[in-house]
């Protein structure tokens, strides 16, 4: 069963975990029985093979399934069964279920599947239930070779007489002894893994605040991504007007609860997975995107719903769009670094935000080009530190 599987992981590398730590058991095992109690031309029959096949296709449905309801879990382990039922049976006939072997591996997968089932139980449950699987797995051997020694001898199968050998009550209870000792060590493991999932979903979700879902997803894949390139990016920010007056007025405890409501609401409006990053600071909310026009629509949508929820504190915002290079990446020093974007696309976007007034989406003209928008450049604005007057549309809200 996948307790342990881990995100990352391929269905082909999940279903061949899952055959040599499950599904290929009893499979396994019965191919030892047939060949040991067949012709020496066994292996040249198609029988060995349809046992192999029934456990690697239980595990590929196992793998897929990923345990996600215990009827799933019943039906992947009986899987194995009956893809091997309905093959051999259309061979052998009717006299392929009266055969004591095949019975125990119908017996077998249900055992699995419900004990497997019950272990979404919380709790001592669950670890019972585990340990009760490891059990189970240990006797297979030793119900398979009590059913080899009553078809080699020819008699009937009866566990009292099975057990009269001292060699088969050691045996059984060497077998069923490590199958507690494996129980408990799988006990240990899934608790172990359990820890390992929950620090690494936090991980995870302190490295997106950072970076951002899409940049973590990427980086993930290919660290690459994360090095320092030229790129062309749309930037986009927000600001509140009058915020530092209005702080200066407020308890410590008010402005935070102001600016995370000011953040929930652009990150909603901007929408998961639409941009590259969104990052705050103080009032000041700072988004890229790698298509111009859908920063275009966002930041319209986001200074409208900023203009509302801002407007109970008698706020309001305003915001600016660029387009251009800038060098994108994670830069910094040994033990501080940032994804972060550098260049005048940049220092252009925040001096239009800057130069916007309360309501007002000031659109520079090469962000309308990037963006295919017919805008009529309504406003020049005298930016510091440019030789030229910045030529933006105004989109009120």
């Amino acid at each position: 069963m996948n307790q342990t599987a881990l995100p990352t992981e391929t269905l082909f590398a999940r279903a061949t975990r899952d055959f040599f730590t499950h599904s290929g058991h009893v499979p396994l095992v019965l191919v030892i029985l047939e060949a040991l109690l067949a012709k020496p031309n066994y292996f040249l029959s198609i029988d060995p093979y349809l046992l192999l096949v029934a456990g690697v296709s239980q595990a590929f449905l196992m793998a897929w399934l990923g345990g996600r309801s215990r009827i799933r879990v019943i039906l992947g382990n009986l899987s194995g069964p009956l893809f091997y039922s309905m093959l051999e049976a259309g061979i052998e006939g009717v006299g392929f279920f009266e055969q004591s072997h095949h019975q125990a591996y119908w017996g077998f997968a249900l055992a699995f599947g419900l004990l497997q089932a019950m272990q979404t139980q919380k709790g001592a449950l669950s670890g019972i239930f585990v340990m009760a699987e490891n059990v189970l797995r240990s006797a297979v051997p030793v119900v398979m070779y009590a059913l080899f020694e009553a078809r080699s001898s020819g008699t009937p199968l009866s566990v009292s007489v099975f057990f009269e050998d001292s060699a088969h009550g050691f045996l059984a209870i060497v077998l069923l002894l490590l199958g507690v000792l494996l129980g408990f060590a799988d006990i240990n493991l899934r608790r172990s893994m359990a820890t390992v999932r929950a620090l690494t979903a936090r991980l995870r979700q302190y490295s997106e605040w950072s970076l951002g879902r899409g940049i973590l997803d990427r980086a993930i894949a290919d660290e690459s991504t994360l090095a320092m390139q030229r790129v062309n990016r749309a930037v986009l920010f927000m600001d509140i007007r009058g915020f530092t007056a209005w702080s200066e007025q407020q308890a410590p405890e008010a402005v935070v609860g102001l600016l995370n409501q000011y953040y929930r609401v652009a990150e909603e409006t901007l929408g998961e997975g639409r941009t590259i990053k969104i990052k705050y600071t103080a009032d000041e909310v700072m988004a890229v995107f790698a298509e111009t026009a859908m920063a275009a629509t966002d930041g319209s949508r986001m200074l409208a719903a900023a203009q509302r929820m801002l407007a109970e504190s008698n706020l309001a915002a305003g915001a600016g769009l660029h387009h251009g290079p800038v060098v994108e990446g994670v830069l910094g020093g040994v033990g501080v670094k940032a994804y972060d974007f550098i260049g005048d696309t940049v220092n252009t976007a925040k001096r239009l935000c800057d130069a916007a007034k309360a309501g007002e989406l000031l659109i520079s003209r090469e962000a309308c080009r990037a963006a295919g928008l017919p805008g009529v450049m309504q406003r020049e604005i005298i930016a510091k530190g440019k030789r030229e007057p910045l030529q933006a549309m105004v989109v009120a809200v």
